[in-house]
């Protein structure tokens, strides 16, 4: 019996001591384990005092310098119509002709009236000639013969009548010839008078306000001709062409569609928080698609846009080559300040719900939480204003993963 009691002891110190050892193994193993587990491979840097510029970002369509829309000023049918969109012209030259017969008849007439208006004119100031005078000198006395032989004819017939000698009816056609004839005179007189005299003073107005008016009615007529002729308003690039060969138009139909593209103009939607770091030949970098030009800002528009709380700001770029065009849209980058600080990328900062930002120190490959204060936010960087200075250590990606005192390595080794 005690044999058997002894030899059970002897098993179970065996089975304790097999468990002991394997809790042990397994402990160690554990413990490898968890370590390999919890040291993280993270990306440092040294932090620095550096510049940050901050930068306006904006786009916006490019537009011709000027833009006109060429149009005739009179209507008519299109004759000629020779230029094509891409072509320059000069301002001044003639781009367009509608048919002018009409109105180069209506100038012939202005012609001959005012030609006709000025001798008027002429005869009234140069009075009249000698022979016009020996003429209304002869026209006076027989006038006047005619007058005394019609006057002596009635006294002798007023005689009769009152004695009864001739007819009541001979009497009254001596009667009326007499008057006539005293008209006759009377009209003679007055054309005498006006040979030898001259015209009244407001007969020579009369005739002189006729021939301005005629000169006018030719200038206007000429005006009428010449505005046949469309001429372009501007120096620039034919951008579109709005009718055709043979086209009847009105005044003011659209032609052509000029702009003068040799420089082109964004204007950029700059909002009035920022206005104030905006001025009048600022350098603005615009972007087209990889290409960069310098352009300058010309104008800030006096007004708010009221739909979308932004200030027109334009800005001017060189275009020798004409192969930047109206309508592609460019981004525009200005630098509105640079600010010198400890700046550390965002990733580096952790910041959960309502407690204060963090970022990890890399100190004896250890993760070492760090509490600061930010500032700006400025390309994707942080002001680290106070907690940690230039020259630490950081963790630079990664921090969200992390727990003070975690067990790091470096990427690439420290």
């Amino acid at each position: 019996m005690g044999r058997y009691i002894k030899q059970i002891a002897a098993a179970v110190i065996v089975i304790l001591l097999v468990t002991i050892i394997a809790s042990a193994c397994n402990k160690n193993k554990s413990t490898t384990k968890d370590s390999a587990v919890t040291e993280k491979t993270v990306e440092i840097m040294k932090l620095a005092t550096t510049k940050q510029q901050i930068n306006s970002e904006l786009s916006g369509n490019l537009m011709p310098l000027e833009e006109v829309t060429a149009s005739f000023e009179t209507g008519g049918r299109i004759t000629s119509l020779p230029l094509k969109e891409g072509e320059y012209v000069q301002a001044g030259s003639v781009i367009a002709q509608i048919d002018d017969e009409d109105y180069m008849l209506q100038v012939e007439n202005a012609k001959a009236a005012s030609s006709q208006a000025r001798a008027g004119l002429e005869q009234v100031e140069n009075g009249a000639t000698e022979h016009e005078k020996i003429q209304a000198q002869a026209m006076l006395d027989k006038a006047r013969t005619s007058y005394d032989k019609a006057k002596a004819d009635y006294d002798r017939a007023n005689s009769l009548h009152q004695a009864s000698a001739i007819s009541q009816s001979d009497y009254e056609k001596a009667q009326t010839v007499m008057i006539a004839a005293q008209k006759d005179l009377e009209n003679a007189e007055q054309a005498h008078a006006t040979v030898i005299e001259g015209p009244r003073s407001e007969i020579k107005a009369q005739t002189r306000a006729a021939y301005q008016q005629s000169v006018v009615g030719q200038e206007k007529a000429s005006l009428l001709l010449e505005k046949t002729r469309l001429k372009a308003p501007i120096s620039g690039t034919i951008i579109s062409k709005l009718s055709t060969l043979g086209q009847l138009i009105s005044a003011g139909t659209p032609v052509y569609k000029i702009g003068a593209i040799d420089k082109l103009k964004v204007v950029l939607p700059v909002s009035d928080r920022e206005i104030s770091q905006w001025q009048v030949g600022k350098l603005v970098t615009l972007n087209l698609y990889g290409q960069k030009r310098e352009g300058t800002v010309k104008y800030i528009y006096p007004a708010t846009e009221q739909n979308t709380g932004t200030i027109g700001t334009e800005v001017w770029v060189e275009n020798p080559d004409h192969n930047w065009f109206a309508g592609q849209v460019v981004k525009a980058t200005s630098t509105l300040k640079e600010k010198e600080a400890v700046w550390a990328p965002i990733d580096a900062v952790v910041s959960a719900g309502t407690g204060k930002p963090y970022v990890f120190l890399y100190q004896n490959k250890k993760a070492v939480k760090r509490t600061v204060t930010v500032g700006e936010l400025v390309n994707d960087h942080l002001e680290i204003t106070s907690g940690v200075k230039a020259g630490d250590v950081i963790i630079a990606s990664g921090a969200d993963r992390l727990f003070d005192g975690d067990p790091v390595t470096p990427l690439g080794g420290e």
